[in-house]
């Protein structure tokens, strides 16, 4: 059964990868006789045989079990509180998917009985683990203990997966740094540096078209002063301790004034020079292709709350991005093929990853500006449309081919 299964999945790759496996039988029966116990996830143990054995590494994504005959597939079943059946079948994520809200409040209802600390303005609550296990009603639950924002306050809670309880931890944290930091909230929402109209051109983005955010929209000033905090404070940090906490509060509160200035600039760049590439992009023909992608880039690239989720390290190089648009659309109308053929070689990639981002939201949550590809893929656009403004690092369609298989 496991020959089978491991000649059924090398058969699923694509055939520019499959071709380097064959006879696939035979290399197979090398892989067993290598390790004939394979340990974790079977795709991964396989992926790792085969690099080995002909040194071609098999991309994460590469391959898919949907087509897999059923007698190869794992059987899986959903049980209850009370170990009745309620459902089973072959596709754990078609599982998760009908059952994930029900699981999720469950979770939620159990853990909140365990651990529910709510309204402190202070790290008024124990060391946070990393994980957290609970018995409730004779079954064995574990969570990822998370500090949660609750707008004037926060609170801790046990999260259901680890993903959601990074970023929830991570907001719930700049929220606590702010409490602490009270005087200095007051002072920089009054110099956080803006112009009424730029404001008004973020307060009226749309929000991302591909990725949701359950979080409510948040004013200019609100989401300046969260991005100046997550970077002072958060960014690269791992704080689950109050002593950890009071480090980094000491150690880096003097450096707010100073980078308020820098992240302001930063802000008002970006926001000048997506509306100036709005108001040009409105002159042109709306069912133009190339006029059309420019759009799905700028709404994928500055959108509602996206001060929120770009690190600023990323955000610094969106003026670039944005400027990289602006050569573009100066260049396009004496270029139209060579524009076409530079979008179609960018846009394979474009359509794939989204595409990807999509059909991973499906089963977690998915911040796309956390990833390296999602920049590959503006340094990329950069490249080819605006050479004269350099890339922040060397970057082809090979390139992007190995990051995509290294994801």
């Amino acid at each position: 059964m496991l020959k089978e299964k491991l000649v059924a999945l090398i058969k699923s790759l694509p055939k520019n990868l499959r071709k380097h496996f064959v006879p696939v039988p035979q290399t197979v029966e090398r892989c067993v006789e290598i390790e004939p116990q394979p340990v974790g996830s079977l795709y991964e143990w396989l992926a790792s045989r085969l690099r080995k054995l002909t040194g071609e590494a098999v991309p994460g994504n590469a391959g898919t079990t949907d087509d897999l005959p059923n007698h190869l597939k794992m059987n899986f079943r959903v049980i209850d509180e009370k170990g009745k059946l309620l459902d089973y079948g072959r596709s754990l994520k078609n599982l998760q998917r009908k059952y994930s809200t029900e699981a999720g409040d469950s979770f939620d209802q159990l853990a909140a009985e365990e651990l529910n600390c709510t309204g402190c303005i202070q790290w008024a609550f124990d060391d946070l683990p990393e994980t957290y296990q609970f018995e409730q009603k004779g079954h064995v639950f574990a969570g990822f203990p998370a500090i949660i924002d609750e707008g004037d306050a926060v609170g801790v809670r046990i999260i259901d997966t680890e993903k959601k309880a990074r970023i929830l931890h991570r907001q719930g944290l700049v929220r606590l740094f702010q409490l602490h930091c009270r005087k200095e909230v007051k002072y920089l929402l009054k110099n956080i540096k803006t112009r009424p109209e730029l404001e008004l051109v973020y307060n009226q983005l749309q929000p991302h078209p591909v990725v949701s955010d359950d979080r409510k929209p948040m004013p200019y000033r609100g989401a300046v002063l969260f991005l100046i905090f997550d970077h002072v404070f958060t960014c690269g940090r791992n704080i689950r301790t109050q002593k950890r906490f009071d480090e980094v509060l000491n150690e880096n509160k003097g450096k707010l004034a100073s980078f308020t200035n820098e992240a302001g600039e930063c802000a008002l760049s970006i926001l000048k020079n997506y509306k100036e590439i709005k108001s040009r992009l409105n002159k042109l023909p709306d069912q133009d292709p190339a006029v059309i992608g420019m759009r799905e880039h700028l709404d994928c690239l500055v959108y509602k709350n996206f001060y929120l989720s770009t690190p600023y390290e990323n955000l610094k190089s969106i003026p670039r991005y944005l400027k990289a648009v602006e050569y573009r659309l100066d260049k396009m109308a004496g270029e139209k093929k060579k524009d076409e053929q530079k979008m179609q070689e960018l846009g394979r990639f474009w359509k794939r990853y989204w595409e990807n981002v999509q059909k991973r939201m499906k089963s977690e949550p998915v911040i796309p500006e956390e990833e390296a590809f999602r920049w590959g893929l503006e340094e990329l656009r950069v490249s080819l449309f605006a050479q004269q403004l350099k890339t922040a690092y060397p970057v082809s369609g090979k390139r992007l081919e190995k990051m995509w298989g290294e994801m």
